[in-house]
């Protein structure tokens, strides 16, 4: 868990400062927009190039046997949807860039 929480921290920031701004050029906003993109570069990081490289060391260096095997495919698998979410990011970042510096939810909203 210690690379998966490190992420957390700015993005949860951001949603707190999208929820509190009411105007795309007020200050709420903007800290939002610099805190995803600190989520981002962290998300990189520590989920992308940290957590790649302890499964490589892992899967190096566990001992042979069904077991092991089994552990190696399931973080084979938390790997396959770590590089999916930063390509999910990476599509928020180039939609950020787009509308001029602000991310918007573009999920489906309840009436």
């Amino acid at each position: 868990m210690f690379f998966f929480d490190w992420a957390d921290i700015p993005l949860l920031a951001a949603k707190l400062f999208k929820y509190l701004s009411k105007d795309p050029n007020d200050f709420f906003q903007y800290t939002a927009n610099r805190l995803f993109e600190l989520f981002a570069v962290d998300f990189f990081i520590t989920r992308v190039c940290f957590y790649n490289f302890v499964v490589y060391r892992v899967i190096t260096d566990l001992p042979v046997n069904p077991t092991n095997r089994f552990i190696e495919f399931l973080l084979l698998t938390l790997v396959g949807l770590q590089t999916y979410w930063m390509y999910l990011i990476i599509v928020a970042v180039k939609r950020q860039k787009k509308s001029g510096g602000n991310v918007e939810d573009v999920r489906e909203k309840d009436e």
